[in-house]
Formats: C-alpha cells, sequence, structure tokens
C-alpha cells in the first residue's frame, strides 16, 4: 500500500512536471512607441496577494510568461519599472500575445538596511542577524543558535528543517571537522555578526555544478578577524565544587586556532563538546570518523533520567584540546587536533524490574551503587585541497578509550553482588581521497585502513548461573575475558560525467575486514581457579570480502530533481571457529536501490519523496557458539551462520520558508518494513536472568512516523515561537521463552516554546514538552508512560550591570509513585564593564530534591528507577571574555 502511494506521488509529480502550460507573451512601450527593457512581469489570481510567478522584459520590450494556474478565468498581470508608473491588467487565462503603453514616472524607494532585518535571503543563503536575537543573558553562539527559526539543537548537535546539518563554518573555514560543540559552546557571541545557513550546499567544489546537494551547511560570519573566547574560574558548596573553563580561540582569514582546558565537578559533562556530529567532505570522500570497537560486557546500572544533566551527574571531569588550521598559499588546507579528557562518575541508585512472560511475572529490585572512571585520548592530522579541479584529503587519526568500572548490587534486599569491569578500544584510522577531471570525466580514488585492538574483562562475585557453568552448586567469582581484534582496508574509483541535464556516477569498490574474538570464562570457588572448556570458549576468525558496483544517477532539471542509486555487492565469506572451518568460500549476494525526487514549486514550498529497499547480511560479530557473560545477569551464544536482513523503506517530506516574515515549516513521514530470517530468542530464569540464542525463525517488523515543525520569529514584539511534535508506531516480533510474541509500541511527543525579548527589562522563555508511550507486552499485558514537562526561564535586568535569571522546570509523569518535581534554580550576575567580566552567584537544585523515579518498558521488561540527584548548590565563579 506503501509504494503504491510512493508511485502515485511520483506519477503526480511527474504529470504536473510535463502538463501543457500557457504561455502569455507581449510587448511594452512608453508613450512615444519605443520598447522599454528590464520591466517586471508578475501575476497573481486577481483579488490575491501571492505572487504567482514573474519573468522581466527583453531589450526589446518583450516579455514571456508561463502561468500554470488552471482554475481561474482570469488573472492579474503586474509591470514594476522604477521609471514608470505601475500598471495591473486582467487578461483571459489562455496563451495570447499583448501590447502595453507604461507611463512615465520616477519613483522613490525608501533606504533599507540589511543589517537592520532579522532574517534575509541571498540565493541559497539565508542569514540570520545575531544582534536581533540576542538577549542580555546570551554569552556564547549556542545561546543564539538555539533560538533561530527554522534551527533546532538536540543534545548539541544542530539541525535545519529538521535534518542535521552537513558542515560547521567559521569564515568559511571547517577547523572542527563535526566536533563543533567546542565553538558552539565557547564563542562569545557578541564576536558573530551573522549566522548564516547554506542551502543545497556542495561542499566539494569540483561537485558544485556536477552533483547537486539537498543538505545544509551553517556558516559564522564574525565581525572582524579576531583573537577571543571564553574563560570562567568558579568554587562552590555543598559538596566542595569547581568550575574552570579556560578556552582561548582565534580567527585570521587563513588561520584558525582553538584550545581548550576545562575542569569541574558540578555535573556539566564537557566532553559532550568533543562529539563529532559529522565526517567526510561530502559525495566522495571517505569515512574520517572511527568505528566503535564492540563491547561484549558490562556493569548493571540504574537508568538516569531523561533531563537536565546538571540535576544529576555526580563526575569530576578534567578535559584539554588543542585544534588548528591553516589555508596555503597553494590552497591546501592542513588540520591538527589533539584532545584527552578523564571523568570519574558516580551513580546510585534502586531498579525495581517485572519481566513479563507469557506464563508469569517475575519482579526483582537491585540496589546499585557504581563507579566508573572514563579516558579517551585523540590525535588526528588532515590535510585537504578542495579546489574547482582539484579535490584532495587525507586524514590520519588515532584513538584510544579506555575506562575501569566497579558496581556493587544488593540484589532482592539481601544478596550483594560485586561487579568489576576493564575496556580498553585502540584505533587507528586512515582516510584518503583524491579526484581530478581527465578531460570533462572526474575520477575519483578512496582509500581506507582501519585497525582495533579491543581487549575486555568482567568479574562478578559471588558467581551466577550455577546451574549453567557449575553443575548447579554456589561458588565464588566468575569471570569472562574478551579479546577482539579487526582490520579493515577499503578502495574504491569512482567516475563522473555530466551528459546534458544528467549526471552519471558509476563506481567500483573492494573491500577486506578481518576479525578476531578469543574468549573465556573463569570460575573460582575459594583458591581453586579454572578455566571452562568446551561450549564456554571461543575462538574465532572470520574474513570477508566485499566486491561493490554501483550506479549513481542524478537529473537537476527546472525545478524538479531526481536521484538514483543502483548498488550491486557481491560477498565472499570464510569464518573458523575453534579451528573448525565453519564457512568455506561462501558467497551472498544484495542489490539495494534508492531514488528521490524533490520538486521546488516556489521560493517558499518544495516537496520531496523517496523509496529504498534490498537485502543485507551481518552477524559477523556475533560468530561465537561459546557463552559469554555479557552481564552478570545475561549471557549469550550463537550458532554460526550469516544473518539476512531485508527491508523497504518510503517516505515524503515538505518544507516551507518565509525569510522576509522569518517564517519555517516542515512535514515528513517515512514507512520502513524489514524482513529476518533469524530471531533472538531469550530464555528467562526464576530470578530473571536470561540466556540469549539465535532462532533459526522469520520474523517482521514495521515502522512508520510523522514528524513535522513549525517555527516564526514575530518582529515586532521580539518573540519567537517553535512547534515540533512526532508520531510512531512500531511491531515487531521476539521468542521469549520459546514463545512468539509480537511487540506493538506507539509514541507520540509534542514540544512547544515561546522566546521573548521585547523589553530591555525583563525577558523570559517557556517550554512545554509532553509525550506518551503504550507498550504491549507478552501475556495480554500493556504499559502506558506519560510525561509533561514544563520550563520557564525569566530574566530582570533592573541595570545595565546587574541581571537575574531564575529557572524552574517541572517534571511529571503518571507513575502512581512519583509526584511532579519542581527544581528551580537561580543567577545572579555582576557586570564588570571595564574588565568585560560578570561575576555570577549561582544556585541550583534550590528545593533540593534528592531523588527522581521514573518508568520505562521493553521487549519484555517494565523497570522503575530511583535515582539519586545532586544536592543543592552554591556557586561563586568570575566569567570573561579573552
Amino acid at each position: 500500500m506503501k509504494v503504491k502511494l510512493f508511485f502515485t506521488v511520483i506519477f503526480i509529480l511527474i504529470v504536473v512536471h510535463s502538463f501543457a502550460q500557457i504561455l502569455i507573451t507581449g510587448k511594452l512601450l512608453t508613450e512615444d512607441q519605443k520598447p522599454i527593457a528590464n520591466v517586471t512581469v508578475s501575476y497573481k489570481k486577481i483579488g490575491s496577494a501571492a505572487l504567482l510567478g514573474f519573468s522581466k522584459s527583453d531589450g526589446g520590450g518583450t516579455f514571456k510568461l508561463t502561468v500554470k494556474v488552471t482554475d481561474v478565468d482570469s488573472v492579474q498581470l503586474d509591470f514594476n519599472h522604477l521609471s514608470y508608473a505601475k500598471r495591473s491588467v486582467h487578461v483571459v487565462n489562455a496563451s495570447a500575445n499583448y501590447a502595453y503603453i507604461l507611463k512615465g514616472e520616477v519613483r522613490k524607494i525608501q533606504e533599507v538596511k540589511v543589517a537592520d532585518v532579522p532574517v534575509y535571503n541571498r540565493k541559497d543563503t539565508i542569514n540570520y542577524d545575531v544582534a536581533s536575537f540576542t538577549g542580555k543573558q546570551d554569552r556564547v553562539i549556542a545561546d543564539i543558535i538555539k533560538k533561530l527559526p527554522g534551527i533546532e539543537m538536540r543534545g548539541g548537535q544542530i539541525l535545519y528543517q529538521g535534518e542535521p546539518i552537513q558542515q560547521y563554518r567559521v569564515n568559511g573555514l571547517d577547523m572542527m571537522g563535526g566536533r563543533y560543540g567546542l565553538i558552539n559552546q565557547n564563542l562569545p557571541a557578541e564576536a558573530v555578526l551573522k549566522v548564516q545557513i547554506l542551502e543545497n550546499h556542495q561542499p566539494i567544489k569540483m561537485l558544485d555544478k556536477l552533483v547537486f546537494s539537498n543538505r545544509a551547511t551553517l556558516n559564522l560570519q564574525l565581525k572582524k578577524f579576531t583573537t577571543t573566547g571564553t574563560g570562567k574560574i568558579g568554587l562552590g558548596a555543598t559538596p566542595a565544587l569547581w568550575d574552570a573553563n579556560i578556552t582561548p580561540m582565534s580567527f585570521a582569514k587563513t588561520f584558525q586556532t582553538l584550545n581548550s582546558f576545562q575542569t569541574n565537578n558540578v555535573g556539566d559533562d564537557v566532553s559532550q563538546q568533543l562529539k563529532p556530529f559529522y565526517s567526510g567532505t561530502g559525495y566522495f570522500a571517505a569515512r574520517s570518523r572511527f568505528s566503535d570497537g564492540p563491547s561484549y560486557l558490562s556493569i548493571r546500572e540504574v537508568a538516569t533520567p531523561g533531563f537536565d544533566q546538571k540535576k544529576w551527574l555526580d563526575n569530576q571531569i578534567f578535559l584539554v584540546s588543542s585544534n588548528m588550521i591553516q589555508k596555503l598559499k597553494n590552497g591546501l588546507e592542513v588540520k591538527g587536533n589533539f584532545s584527552y579528557f578523564h571523568d570519574n562518575r558516580k551513580r546510585q541508585g534502586t531498579t525495581m524490574t517485572q519481566y513479563f512472560t507469557s506464563d508469569e511475572v517475575i519482579s526483582n529490585q537491585e540496589v546499585v551503587d557504581n563507579s566508573y572512571g572514563v579516558d579517551e585520548l585523540n590525535i588526528g592530522v588532515f590535510v585537504e585541497k578542495n579546489e574547482s579541479n582539484v579535490y584532495f584529503n587525507n586524514s590520519t587519526n588515532y584513538r584510544k578509550r579506555w575506562n575501569n568500572s566497579v558496581g556493587n548490587i544488593l540484589f532482592n534486599e539481601n544478596t550483594p553482588i560485586h561487579q568489576d569491569k576493564n575496556f580498553s578500544d585502540e584505533a587507528f584510522l586512515n582516510s584518503f581521497s583524491l579526484g581530478r577531471f581527465i578531460g570533462k570525466q572526474l575520477v575519483n580514488v578512496t582509500s581506507k585502513i582501519e585497525w582495533h585492538n579491543t581487549p575486555q574483562r568482567l568479574s562478578v562475585n559471588p558467581g551466577q548461573f550455577e546451574s549453567l557453568i557449575n553443575v548447579g552448586k554456589p561458588y565464588d567469582r566468575m569471570g569472562q575475558i574478551v579479546r577482539f581484534k579487526s582490520f579493515n582496508f577499503e578502495n574504491g574509483l569512482s567516475l563522473s560525467r555530466k551528459i546534458k541535464r544528467w549526471t552519471f556516477s558509476p563506481s567500483v569498490n573492494l573491500n577486506y575486514n578481518n576479525s578476531k574474538l578469543n574468549s573465556h570464562i573463569e570460575v573460582q570457588d575459594q583458591d581453586d581457579i579454572r578455566v571452562l572448556d568446551t561450549g564456554y570458549f571461543n575462538d574465532m576468525n572470520n574474513e570477508q570480502l566485499q566486491l561493490r558496483l554501483a550506479l549513481q544517477i542524478g537529473k537537476e532539471v527546472r525545478k524538479f530533481r531526481y536521484s538514483f542509486n543502483l548498488p550491486f555487492s557481491q560477498y565472499y565469506y570464510n569464518v573458523k571457529q575453534q579451528g573448525i572451518q565453519r564457512m568455506k568460500n561462501e558467497f551472498r549476494s544484495s542489490w539495494n536501490p534508492s531514488a528521490s525526487v524533490s520538486y521546488v514549486l516556489n521560493g517558499k514550498n518544495s516537496i520531496g519523496t523517496n523509496l529504498s529497499g534490498g537485502r543485507n547480511f551481518g552477524g559477523l560479530d556475533n560468530f561465537y557458539n561459546g557463552y559469554i557473560i555479557s552481564q552478570y545477569r545475561s549471557i549469550q551464544k550463537y550458532d554460526v551462520r550469516l544473518l539476512k536482513n531485508e527491508d523497504l523503506s518510503t517516505g515524503i517530506h515538505y518544507e516551507y520558508k518565509n525569510t522576509l516574515k522569518a517564517n519555517f515549516a516542515n512535514l515528513g513521514y517515512h514507512y520502513t518494513k524489514s524482513w529476518r530470517d533469524y530471531m533472538f530468542s531469550t530464555v528467562l530464569d526464576s530470578l530473571g536472568r536470561s540466556t540469549t540464542s539465535i532462532n533459526n525463525q522469520d520474523a517482521q517488523s514495521l515502522h512508520q512516523g510523522i514528524r513535522g515543525g513549525l517555527s516564526k520569529f514575530f518582529i515586532g514584539v521580539k518573540t519567537i515561537a517553535k512547534l515540533n511534535g512526532s508520531l510512531n508506531w512500531r511491531v515487531s516480533d521476539y521468542l521469549l521463552n520459546e514463545a512468539l510474541v509480537k511487540q506493538h509500541v506507539n509514541s507520540q511527543s509534542f514540544t512547544f516554546e515561546l522566546i521573548n525579548s521585547s523589553s530591555s527589562m525583563i525577558s523570559g522563555d517557556y517550554r512545554v514538552s509532553m509525550g506518551r508511550t503504550h507498550n504491549q507486552l507478552a501475556g495480554g499485558l500493556s504499559n502506558e508512560l506519560l510525561y509533561n514537562n514544563h520550563f520557564f526561564n525569566l530574566v530582570f535586568a533592573p541595570h545595565d550591570r546587574h541581571l537575574i535569571t531564575m529557572s524552574n522546570s517541572l517534571y511529571g509523569n503518571n507513575v502512581k509513585a512519583q509526584k511532579s518535581q519542581y527544581f528551580m534554580d537561580a543567577t545572579y550576575r555582576f557586570r564588570l564593564t571595564h574588565w568585560r567580566t560578570d561575576l555570577e552567584l549561582t544556585g541550583t537544585n534550590l528545593l533540593n530534591n534528592k531523588n527522581y523515579l521514573q518508568q520505562f518498558s521493553s521487549d519484555y521488561e517494565l523497570v522503575q528507577s530511583y535515582f539519586e540527584l545532586r544536592p543543592r548548590q552554591f556557586l561563586i565563579s568570575m566569567r570573561f571574555k579573552i
């Protein structure tokens, strides 16, 4: 049914495109019968203010106007020229030729300063004037960006019209390569003149007129080339608190640098500022972001609250980062980055879990007291040349992550359990891409090498799964040791050529992957330590070779854009497990075509649709038939075989923008259906401990959803309104205690936000976030989760040097044992104008809320978790601009 909908939309768009159009022609003359050039000729429905199309008269005074309106008998033509009087006429809505005389008249136009307009559009660039959106409480550019109509920020990620941006630039240079949080959270807002959105931006200059893009790039235009940055030093209680941040940055014409030192224990996870939100630079750039080495082991945790992290995160973090970019005279850009952070975290709470099977409900309680030591080191060097005749980039990166986690659990009020986990992931990545024109043929070569070494260990005391691994007898300790290594080598060659309006891009890739997994289980009873034998250890070596052939086709004609991608892959597998050849020279093939069409109705409206489908094979990381204890309550093993997934996906998306009135809107629908030739089968024991394996049984899942957003800037009252919402439906199959269960999940979410700064003395913002999730569980049971959260911030500025901010938040849900929780924070700021420094006194959690109860569900679980919050605290700090 959904496929028919897709093809119906495609048919309608093509019919609209090819429909016979009405052509009105004519000639414009002066009173003495001389032709008039450069007259703007537009048309609209009679009595309507909406302009539907326009053209201009040529040197001979003639004009041609294509009329696409078919539901009226007559239309209005308007003639405009600064040297002649305006004239409007009504004509029959049919192809015809006319002649009109315009009377001479010199008209004055009122001077308009672009800088005074909050939002305006030039070609494909939307400009936001930062000063128009800045309030007295705003300090860094992130405070401004999250207000802008048409733009959202979700967890630090920036989206335009509901889609993530593809690049974040400052004065045209992308120094951070996706890790733009460091700039966003530390660049003073007063240093920025404009925030620009480059729509349909093609970041690779060679492809600018060859391959169209529907992605957006964000650029910050600074007021001048400058050295700037932010600094903060703060001390407080209770408990003893500190918060320090020194982040200088420099932006010259061809050189930029940013260095940051940050440390705090106030609940601010500044490591999120290093999170990459994109990698590579576009169409044929090789991937330059690390994949994650698999983590097979974990300690049992208590779920964290789904609200402001600073209210509950108990950590002590230290971060240092150094970044630079230099643009050389020959067009080369050289980037370097170094970052390291260490974070000690504590997490305490209580989890009550109900496991729903078709036969019974299993309940247990866990009192959790965990601590974590998290470290990460990143070093990278990037060289790029991006010119109209050549594209070259090479990225070399090294990363190491390691952490030590300790967990103490009191199980069902009488059984203490101790967990100890060690994990590290060391990785190296080199990514290379070169593009050149040979005649009119664009040739691109890519290559990538990636290596991972990921050892990990989990120890649990006392030992668990007695009946499975110790013949039913209690024992002191169980230990799981895992060593994982992988090597990837990917190479590609692609060609691109434009023939009339069509762009053809065939490509071939040869990719090799090798991974090794070794694991074993130790059992200790008093001083006796033994390693379990067959069925409890893994010695796996798998190899995969992929030959991928693809043809991408694109066409851009008038207001239509067509894109087709036709990839075919041939896979070759070899797998050894415990020294036995489980798969030998096995071949599989996949075919994953996709297509999209977009249509620009006019300068304000556009619509697009897409369709994709195909087959994929996976599961190589699960190719082990010896047990692995992933958590003290979970153990699994999988039979060696390839897992097949087939899917069909389609969607439609609409966008509206009126930059003159600062109105933005988007609406989208997506539909995905998947088929699998396997199911994960879970068996629960009487204590809720799970054993997972793969069952050779077909399964299906269906997911469909609607999302949309509206935003508007009411210029007269300096108020921004934003509305976002989503509806989702999902159905999937799973096996629990050998019974087939269909899970049905329906969810709805809604967010509304108002930001007002009409008064110089009082300003504020209000946001409400509401949602519902209904989950049908096994045995005919169901669960409904509701949340209703409100946020109100009020800013008083009684004097230029004094600022008081009151932050209020109310969190509500339908958990009977949890009343709605109200939080209040306050900040007093005193401005030392001569030193350009702020003195701040901040009080958080003034009502001293102790804990928070939340509820959530999964395939067969209903979980309630009590989480301990940060206590009431006060911080005195000095914040300054560097």
